[in-house]
């Protein structure tokens, strides 16, 4: 995440007007309080996309998408959260702190690591040029030179200090994973005899290298390590090459390896992206979903592949709302997409395979049933039971409902009671779904309450005399509510999304987000008397939970002058009870 100072980021929130920036983009209609549309995530055929000028936050009561001004660019222009921020900046009229950062905690400025990944690209396809054996492997491959120049490969001559001996500022170069620093002291290079695949950012800039040996090295591949500018988890090689092909992007094919990606493009499929060296993660899905609408996977038929789909599918359910798709391609055995593509007729061949890719679903039965008799009650149950931790991981939108349909059908139940099954109770499995997470988000709690009703009207906050009292409560949340009570009641002119840019990196930002697009039933002042009781809930169970503490500190320090009672060691042990059933519950 970008290492923006906040100050700057409110400052931009504050000069910037979300009601303007989506009109810009999708058309709004002004409904009361708010405005309205159909959504630009999912398609519908009746506005549930609303913005409310108040809270300078937008929500789909569709599809579940909300967020602030940064999170719509991110969502709709298909942005990294940085480029989102100078997109913002510059239609305000404002300059981005020099200073500023992504990623990485505050350290040495990013910009001599993209001199050095600059030079060490442009040093690499210089060399390729100059290197006739290279340029025949390439050949051999059947990569044609403009593929070789539009995804910039290169060669690492194989010398030890063939790229150190070329750059100025070795430091950074360290930094960036160029070089590597020797115990003797010096550098040598990181990469030697290897055809090198430049790793690109979203906006183009190379932010890693992966190298293919041409010698007998045991590494095939080498990617470069972890920096400030790379994050193998969230980039894929391709992604940029990709988008500078096709304006529209229909589906992104996510196939195994660099050489996968390029003859896929060079026979007409240049919407394919690779991981880097680890399998898919929510976060590469997420990247994936900003740019298209479908996804599609492929992997070897063979019993490892399935199993890579069945962990790319685990990734997907989360992330799978609104129009989203995910499907599976699964290459014959002994082929790979590299040669499918080349073989005979092997466009057409190849994308009669995507047209016969099975969707997440039908992988994700396949799953579920195998080694389960479905003509048996017992068999059915089991199906139930194994399946509920994958369909609570899924957002309640068409999939979800998709999904249990199909389950319904196979357990021979009508769907509306499956459907209630899963909702009455969560999973005590622990394929997907995490349940603490499942239940954070759906229950209720006094906490939960009054958050939605300060998001829903800031001046709440200053019903409050004392908010700090708030922080001794155990109630998971009460410390993020007394910080935003602090805030509002010192700053009641803020807008609610300005306020939620502060948590960006927490992990209940989701949380806060999904409270902060809630509006509460009723007028003004029956949510503020509702506000009052959730927070007199809270300060009376404070009161109660700090005497308990009290007597347990009391008795424990009893304890350590000498033997309690049968009485006193009671009710110690009773205490230790209740305070850690206090701690371990939100309500």
């Amino acid at each position: 995440m970008a290492r923006i100072p906040q100050d700057f980021i409110d400052q931009l929130l504050e000069r910037t007007d979300i009601v303007s920036l989506v009109d810009a983009r999708v058309s709004l209609k002004k409904t009361g309080h708010e405005y309205a549309a159909c959504c630009p995530f999912h398609d519908e055929k009746s506005p549930s996309f609303t913005v409310s000028p108040t809270k300078q936050f937008y929500h789909c009561f569709g599809c579940g998408a909300h967020g602030t001004a940064i999170s719509f660019l991110m969502e709709y222009d298909r942005l990294e959260f940085r480029d989102a921020v100078e997109v913002l900046a510059h239609n305000a009229g404002l300059e981005l702190p020099k200073d500023a950062q992504d990623s990485a905690p505050a350290g040495p400025p990013r910009d001599p690591l993209f001199d050095a990944m600059t030079l060490a690209d442009r040093y690499f396809q210089s060399e390729l040029r100059r290197t006739p054996d290279v340029i025949e492997y390439l050949k051999n491959r059947g990569v044609s030179g403009a593929m070789a120049k539009q995804y910039g490969l290169g060669y690492a001559p194989d010398r030890w200090d063939a790229l150190t001996g070329q750059l100025r500022d070795r430091q950074a170069a360290e930094r960036a994973g160029l070089i590597i620093e020797r115990d003797s002291g010096g550098f040598f290079d990181r990469f030697r005899n290897r055809l090198m695949f430049p790793i690109r950012d979203t906006r183009g800039r190379t932010i890693a290298f992966g190298g293919r040996t041409l010698g007998d090295d045991k590494a095939k591949y080498l990617n470069s390590p972890e920096t400030p500018l790379f994050h193998k988890s969230d980039h894929m090689y391709g992604l940029f090459e990709a988008r500078q092909a096709m304006r529209e992007l229909p589906r992104l094919l996510v196939v195994e390896g660099y050489m996968d990606v390029i003859a896929l493009a060079q026979h007409g499929f240049p919407n394919a992206v690779a991981t880097l060296g680890t399998a898919t993660t929510e976060s590469h899905l997420t990247t994936l979903f900003r740019h298209t609408q479908e996804v599609v996977f492929c992997f070897d038929g063979d019993a490892a592949g399935v199993r890579a789909a069945r962990k790319a599918l685990d990734q997907s359910l989360p992330v799978m709302r609104g129009a989203r798709r995910v499907k599976f391609l699964f290459v014959p055995d002994g082929e790979d997409p590299d040669s499918m593509v080349r073989g005979e007729d092997g466009a057409e061949r190849f994308q009669a395979a995507i047209d016969a890719a099975r969707p997440a679903s039908a992988v994700l039965i396949d799953a579920l049933t195998d080694g389960v008799s479905l003509d048996s009650p017992d068999g059915r149950a089991t199906l139930i039971e194994q399946a509920r931790p994958y369909v609570n991981a899924l957002p309640p939108e068409a999939f979800r409902t998709e999904l249990i349909g199909e389950l319904a059908s196979l357990a021979r139940l009508p769907a509306d009671d499956l459907r209630a099954m899963y909702a009455s109770a969560p999973s005590k499995s622990g394929a997907t779904a995490d349940k603490a997470s499942t239940e954070q988000k759906t229950r209720v709690t006094p906490v939960s309450r009054a958050m939605s009703l300060l998001f829903a009207d800031p001046a709440l906050a200053g019903h409050v005399s004392d908010p700090a009292a708030l922080r001794e409560s155990d109630s998971p949340g009460t410390a993020i509510l007394a910080q935003a009570i602090e805030f509002f009641a010192r700053t009641p002119s803020v807008s609610v999304s300005q306020w939620l840019e502060r948590y960006r990196d927490h992990r209940f930002f989701n949380r806060l987000q999904e409270l902060a697009a809630t509006t509460p039933p009723g007028d003004d002042e029956s949510r503020a008397r509702e506000f009052d009781e959730a927070i007199a809930h809270l300060g009376a169970k404070t009161a109660s939970q700090t005497s308990l503490r009290q007597r347990y500190d009391a008795l424990v320090a009893a304890q350590a002058r000498g033997p309690l009672d049968g009485a006193e060691a009671q009710e110690l042990k009773e205490l230790h009870q209740k305070l850690w059933s206090l701690r371990r519950k939100s309500d």
